[in-house]
């Protein structure tokens, strides 16, 4: 379908009046009245149950127009087959709206860590697939920074699970802050997130980084206080798959672990 609603809305409309004509053009006992569901259903699916309803109603004016001119049924029956139309469609409306939002929860659930709101780990790794082959189409700079908290067991082991999930929300929301509206956030497993940072130079990943470490220094300072090590890496080159990406940055972010923690270690592939 077209990107635009104008011009969606006019297929839709296009395919309602082609129902409209060809129900013209047949004769009175050929009954095509039920096939003015199509675009009602193919509207509700894509735009929603209220403008689904609009469709209903317009093919219901459509159909009465066309029993009432060609076939010449009383108004009593016309208004019953126009009930009994109604009924139909409302019902298969609300069963399309929520096999609609069944599919969007399912397409969340596969796509996004659940307690973080982020990526989850094999949904990042699919976005940074999809970054490496621009890159190796188009040449362009492209980071990735990997984090992890430090002794974030001991923030289990002291305050309790649901303090440390609260940890982990809040971890996931101060990235989302500090990094670009284009950078994409994931959670790879445990305290560990990473970002990836299209468009972006060494350099200016390696200050993202500094300032996302002294962000959540500053948002997670209180009890239990919590540091982050964090590995970058760049620039990620052309020859690069996301499996040698991923265990350098894992490299570096252990590399900062191992040089004291809460720091910052820049790698190149």
């Amino acid at each position: 379908m077209p990107r635009s609603p104008l011009l969606r809305h006019g297929a839709y409309l296009l395919l309602t009046l082609a129902i409209f004509w060809a129900n013209v053009a047949t004769p009175g006992p050929v009954k095509l009245g039920l096939f003015y569901l199509v675009p009602v259903l193919y509207v509700t699916w894509n735009e929603g149950a209220p403008w689904g309803v609009l469709y209903m109603l317009l093919g219901m004016a459509l159909r009465i127009r066309v029993e009432m001119t060609q076939v010449g049924s009383p108004l009593s029956v016309v208004t019953l087959n126009q009930v009994s139309f109604g009924v139909v469609a409302g019902i298969t409306i609300f069963a399309f709206q929520h096999i609609r939002r069944n599919e969007g929860l399912l397409r969340d659930l596969a796509t996004h860590d659940q307690l973080t709101r982020v990526f989850n780990a094999r949904a990042f790794t699919e976005r940074l697939a999809d970054e490496l082959r621009r890159v190796q189409r188009y040449h362009r700079p492209l980071a990735l920074l990997y984090l992890d908290l430090d002794d974030f067991k001991q923030v289990n082991d002291s305050h309790g699970h649901q303090t440390g999930d609260a940890v982990l929300r809040l971890v996931a929301e101060a990235i989302r802050h500090a990094v670009r509206q284009a950078d994409v956030v994931g959670r790879m497993g445990g305290d560990e997130f990473a970002v990836l940072m299209p468009e972006t130079e060494p350099a200016l990943a390696t200050a993202a980084a500094d300032r996302l470490a002294a962000g959540l220094r500053s948002v997670l300072n209180g009890s239990p206080a919590v540091t982050a090590s964090i590995g970058v890496v760049a620039p990620i080159t052309q020859e690069a798959d996301t499996d040698a990406i991923l265990r350098r940055a894992d490299q570096a972010m252990y590399e900062a672990k191992k040089t004291g923690k809460n720091r910052v270690v820049a790698v190149s592939l």
